[in-house]
């Protein structure tokens, strides 16, 4: 690997880094169950969780979780992400369902990341962990942003940092500041192939067309994407109405 690509990879774990310090999102002796998926963001996740944890005085455990769902006729390759841990010497387990997800008035989008959530924090609460790790980033958060503002008419995504549970669990986003493009070189310098994706649910879904929507946007103005989630935290409201009563 040549001197630039290390950097980058460098730069890539000091910017989770940054997010992990600025929002407290890791602290001493913390159990972090990281849900993995076998797509980019979580394999990365996962990577750059474990890299800084053998880091002097990165003290806090780390196990991977994938949730099956037997109703979704898509399954990662098990081996792959088993694989994976290994070589981390990180714990992985996999969580099957069969649960119904094309059940319902809503998309199976819908209906199968809220069953694979519910079955996640059940799991981590369950065996100890105190913190679930997930791999949404920034794109994910200026998609949700839009999305709210279009159908449901509110300034809203997720948090960083969000507790759950009366406080007994807490979700962490640690690539809140990494893009989608820079997940993407990580995960190729390291070395990791994402495991396909080809689920028949998730084609043309409201996240496709926002994230096909965003992609437009980029062409407009390059840093749409950070200007968005910068915008998100500097709200004037000396320049806004009033709030709804």
């Amino acid at each position: 690997m040549n001197k630039a690509d290390k950097h980058f990879l460098e730069r890539m774990r000091m910017r989770m880094w940054k997010a992990v310090g600025e929002f407290r999102l890791i602290l001493p002796d913390d159990r972090i169950l990281v849900a993995i998926s076998g797509g980019k963001d979580s394999m990365a996740l996962l990577d750059m969780l474990h890299n800084r944890r053998r880091m002097a005085g990165m003290k806090y455990r780390l196990a991977a979780a994938h949730i099956d769902l037997t109703d979704v006729p898509y399954q990662a390759d098990d081996a792959v992400l088993s694989d994976f841990a290994r070589v981390r010497d990180i714990p992985y387990v996999r969580i099957t369902d069969n649960v119904r997800v094309t059940d319902g008035n809503k998309h199976p989008c819908f209906y199968c990341a809220w069953n694979r959530r519910r079955l996640l924090f059940q799991w981590a609460v369950e065996h100890g962990f105190n913190k679930v790790a997930l791999g949404h980033n920034r794109d994910d958060f200026t998609e949700t942003l839009l999305m709210n503002m279009i159908y449901h008419g509110e300034i809203s995504a997720f948090k960083p940092l969000q507790s759950m549970f009366e406080g007994r669990l807490e979700i962490i986003r640690p690539l809140f500041y990494l893009s989608n493009r820079q997940i993407k070189r990580y995960v190729e310098l390291i070395g990791y192939r994402p495991v396909p994706y080809n689920c028949p649910f998730a084609g043309g879904n409201d996240r496709e067309k926002f994230r096909d929507l965003m992609l437009k946007i980029k062409k407009i103005h390059p840093k749409a994407g950070e200007n968005l989630l910068r915008s998100a935290r500097r709200i004037r409201k000396d320049y806004l109405p009033p709030a709804d009563t």
